[in-house]
């Protein structure tokens, strides 16, 4: 049974694609475009919903049916991707990557990839750049709600479900919700974010809005204001969410609340006739390319950025990425999308599901094929996989992770905190890119002189101001520094952080007047302080960049690879926090890189950083025995 044709779906389509597009080519303040995911997730469960509820109602529902539409609809531009994005693999990617890539192939085509991806990496890992087929784990998802939905309903309606069919979808989005929120409190997020059970509210939530009997708005004016609300509930997160762990979760229901809404208010309202040229034309656009904008971003976004020195684009890159995943897209949508759901390419349902079933064997055969043609590395690699053995660097003794460094019990204990009599007591304060400097720090000075103390927690900036913190851990680590410092004076204190993240605007004056303040009551209590400006960081991960250069056959240039912004920030800072007596601000890119040519490898190609900032451990005893002598500790 067809449907009436809704344009306001093809709008909500378009801005959960365009706002997923954006966020992967990293567009400025699109910081949670990947809420997107789960706007497609409510319409899915909307659409699907609504279908098979109004052929149950009319007698004709048929699994054989259902499933032939879902063939139709998913797998052809789907497989079209998924194969043409095994070309260049043979060019950009690593033998073991092209090892993953085709694993992950036979992932995709049996509806798995969420399983897969889920073992490999986080989904908002920096390797998971570096992963073409990362963004399928959501067609997994829902194909995996597809399996267990048509059976739900069809099961109720023949076998005399009592139950209402609003409560009956109600309860089990309640039960799934519970469960992301358990998975989120209990540290499995991503098993929240990539696992179907909690996951299914999102769907069942747009079933809800599908369900017979619930009540329609008739006036208009109330339709376009309770439109206009839906639309600021679902760019809200958008704009402001900030990608992390903390998503799905409570995180997630604005942007699905948000689209339940959307589609509730457009029941029943007429699809009237455009120009052409109407800007909510353009629009439908997008909605009707979505699913194959949605399918070709990723890849050409993925394999774009290995064509660069960088690894990184820059705005005019992007662009015209867009325009050419537009036109891609468009091509997929006309000449693959449209003739299999039209019918005019696999006219009957036998056809649909032998086609299908061929493609799939071809697929998995391939994925086979790539992965022993991928089993040993060429001599032109060999030294590329040595530095991706950089991917999975134990950082953990290096900062003494878990004590000193993110410490479990979340108080620092005397080994990190516990002053040295006749010795010269120098305390390590600051955040990640302060804890990779204690173990250059503990090399280049001498032990029976030096004692060296260290208290730094991740993503916290070293203030004694604890209202200044966002987070909780920060705001109790400053408490803790606030108590430690009342009743102990170690000689000097190092100060480290990643500025750049701090003074993102417009936070920089903020940043300065905390630091400002901090220094001064450590002064006032007789202690010297030493700040260490920005560190040296990278565009991407520097063990991938120096991969991709080696596999193109290219000179590694300082230029391409090092980040620009910290050389700014470096002046910025250096001009606010003149120094003084008891302080002195210590420039790591003036001392590490003259005249801006910072060192990508030392000791014969060890990187300096294991990823785009965070020093190895020869890179911390170079850095350190370059600014040691500064502290005039040496």
């Amino acid at each position: 049974m067809r449907r009436d044709y809704r344009e306001d779906i093809d709008w909500l389509r378009a801005i959960a694609v365009l706002a997923v597009v954006a966020f992967h080519f990293e567009t400025p303040a699109v910081f949670g475009g990947f809420v997107g995911v789960d706007i497609f997730f409510v319409i899915s469960g909307y659409l699907i919903t609504g279908i098979i509820q109004s052929e149950l109602e009319a007698g004709n529902f048929s699994f054989a049916r259902f499933y032939e539409r879902r063939v139709r609809r998913l797998l052809p531009a789907l497989y079209a991707m998924v194969a043409l994005t095994a070309i260049p693999s043979f060019h950009y990617l690593l033998t073991s990557e092209r090892q993953e890539f085709f694993r992950s192939i036979a992932a995709v085509v049996t509806f798995t990839s969420n399983f897969f991806f889920w073992f490999q990496t986080g989904y908002f890992d920096h390797a998971a750049v570096e992963k073409p087929l990362l963004h399928t784990w959501s067609l997994a998802v829902e194909e995996q709600f597809y399996l267990a939905l048509p059976l739900l309903l069809w099961a109720r309606a023949t076998r005399g479900g009592r139950i209402a069919l609003p409560v009956l979808l109600g309860a089990l989005a309640l039960a799934s919700f519970v469960l992301s929120i358990w998975l989120m409190k209990s540290d499995s997020s991503a098993n929240a974010f990539f696992m179907s059970p909690p996951r299914a509210w999102e769907f069942l939530i747009g079933g809800l809005i599908a369900t017979p009997g619930l009540p329609v708005l008739r006036n208009a004016r109330a339709q376009q204001i309770v439109r206009g609300i839906a639309l600021v509930v679902i760019a809200i997160p958008i704009f402001s969410l900030r990608q992390g762990p903390g998503f799905p979760g409570f995180n997630a229901l604005a942007p699905c609340i948000g689209a339940a809404v959307f589609l509730w208010s457009g029941i029943g309202v007429r699809t009237r006739a455009r120009s052409p040229y109407s800007p909510l034309t353009i629009v439908k656009f997008f909605g009707q390319i979505s699913y194959s904008l949605y399918l070709w971003h990723w890849p050409l976004f993925t394999f774009t950025r290995f064509s660069k020195s960088s690894l990184v684009l820059d705005a005019s890159d992007k662009v015209m990425l867009f325009v050419l995943t537009v036109l891609i897209s468009y091509l997929s949508w006309r000449f693959v999308e449209q003739p299999f759901r039209q019918k005019s390419l696999a006219p009957t349902r036998g056809a649909a599901f032998r086609i299908a079933g061929l493609a799939t064997a071809l697929l998995l055969a391939g994925s086979i094929g790539g992965i022993v043609a991928s089993g040993a590395p060429s001599d032109a690699d060999r030294v590329a996989l040595q530095l991706e053995s950089y991917n999975n660097y134990n950082q953990r003794p290096l900062y003494r992770d878990g004590v000193c460094f993110f410490s479990d019990s979340g108080v620092f204990g005397a080994d990190c905190l516990g002053l040295a009599p006749g010795k010269t007591n120098i305390m390590l304060w600051g955040d990640s890119l302060a804890a990779h400097y204690f173990y250059g720090l503990g090399k280049v000075t001498d032990p029976q002189a030096v004692n060296i103390l260290q208290a730094t927690q991740a993503a916290c900036m070293p203030t004694l101001n604890a209202a200044a913190q966002g987070k909780v851990p920060c705001r109790d680590f400053a408490t803790q520094m606030e108590a430690f410092f009342a009743d102990h004076r170690p000689d000097r204190v190092i100060l480290s952080a990643d500025w750049l993240e701090y003074a993102r605007p417009p936070r920089f004056d903020g940043m300065i007047a905390d630091l400002r303040q901090t220094i001064a009551r450590l002064n006032a209590a007789g202690i010297a302080v030493d700040l260490l400006g920005p560190a040296v960081q990278f565009r991407a991960r520097l063990p991938s960049m120096l991969m991709r250069a080696r596999l193109r056959n290219t000179d590694a240039h300082p230029d391409d690879f090092v980040l620009p912004d910290i050389f700014a920030l470096d002046r910025m800072m250096k001009a606010a926090l003149p120094p003084h007596e008891k302080f002195s601000y210590i420039s790591i890119v003036d001392a590490v890189c003259p005249a801006r040519q910072c060192p990508l490898t030392i000791d014969g190609g060890i990187p300096l950083a294991w990823d785009h900032a965070h020093l190895t451990a020869e890179g911390s005893m170079y850095v350190m025995d370059k600014i040691v002598p500064l502290l005039g500790m040496k």
